[in-house]
């Protein structure tokens, strides 16, 4: 008898320790010290969801698959696969380049071909710089409490989970009953928007791209000009995060970090923010860090368009200097 209860005592205080470790929450403390800690989720945090067996989660990697891409080769167990095809517009109507986030109808079929309801705990990770501009799209559609894996695959690794090989989960259409809501217009830029921050000092407008992009050395697919948009402010998307194993930085820095990234480059709360790269994705990078350090929604503007648009159009100037 004194061994079973030695046995049970030790179960339970075993499970303690791992709720302490998954849910830095419990002690008080906020997650890196982010007003909005609980939008990432730690790799042991998702584990244990998953050890749970908790019927609600849904976890996404946002990461190429096929026979050619890494998704097939490695990937967290039990995990979706999605590329910005399955959630973004194709050329043509409504717009003449691609890239732009999916209209309410599309997304909500897409949502549910995961099986997400509107009560679904989503996960959403990635090897790069894509989870975000996935949270952003359910953000935009009204479900706001959608959570990234912080480090992604990387980060997931690093603790010592399993991984698994193959195609991932299969979708199907009618599993989930997501109902997507009116687009949130505050969070979308248009180029009248853009324009306005060239005059309008109420307005900061961020290049998020690389540094060669910025200078007009290199013009990526899709893209129609090389350079950038000359009343703009170059930011790359890295400053807000970490390597994990020397890899892409994957990992978010702590809020005390990004108040410095905040402060150096002068980044007014007080302000609306429109964001650009190539198309408004690693722009959701800035977004989100921002969103978690407590800033309002409504005064992150991701120019989805972004640079495709900007570039499409030649009566809009560019500014090309390979020296900058």
């Amino acid at each position: 008898m004194r061994l079973r209860r030695l046995a049970t005592w030790t179960a339970v205080a075993a499970l303690l320790i791992g709720l302490a470790v998954v849910s830095p929450a419990v002690a008080g403390e906020k997650y890196k010290g982010f007003e909005r800690g609980e939008a990432l989720i730690t790799p042991q945090e998702l584990k244990g969801l998953m050890d749970a067996k908790d019927s609600k989660l849904v976890l996404i990697g946002v990461v190429k698959g096929g026979l050619t891409g890494s998704f097939t080769r490695g990937h967290i167990p039990g995990a979706y696969s999605v590329w910005r095809p399955d959630y973004t517009e194709e050329d043509g109507e409504p717009y003449p380049f691609g890239g732009m986030m999916m209209l309410p109808g599309d997304f909500q079929k897409f949502a549910r071909s995961l099986g997400i309801d509107n009560d679904s705990k989503v996960v959403i990770y990635d090897e790069k710089y894509d989870a975000t501009r996935l949270w952003w799209g359910f953000y935009l559609y009204g479900k706001t409490d959608v959570r990234i894996l912080d480090g992604g695959y990387e980060g997931w690794k690093a603790a010592g989970y399993d991984t698994e090989m193959g195609t991932g989960a299969d979708r199907d259409e009618k599993a989930g009953n997501f109902v997507a809501k009116a687009r949130t217009s505050q969070m979308v830029s248009s180029m009248d928007d853009v324009w306005r921050a060239k005059t309008d000092d109420t307005v900061q407008l961020w290049d998020t791209r690389e540094p060669d992009e910025w200078s007009g050395e290199k013009l990526k697919k899709g893209a129609f000009r090389k350079g950038r948009i000359p009343w703009a402010t170059f930011l790359s998307w890295k400053d807000f995060r970490k390597k994990v194993n020397d890899a892409t930085p994957t990992e978010f820095k702590t809020a005390d970090e990004i108040k410095q990234v905040i402060a150096e480059n002068g980044i007014d709360m007080n302000k609306d923010q429109v964001f650009y790269c190539q198309s408004g994705v690693r722009t959701t990078t800035h977004i989100f860090a921002l969103y978690l350090m407590g800033w309002d929604m409504n005064r992150l503007h991701n120019y989805d368009g972004s640079w495709i648009e900007w570039s499409y159009f030649d009566k809009n100037p560019v500014e090309v200097d390979p020296g900058a």
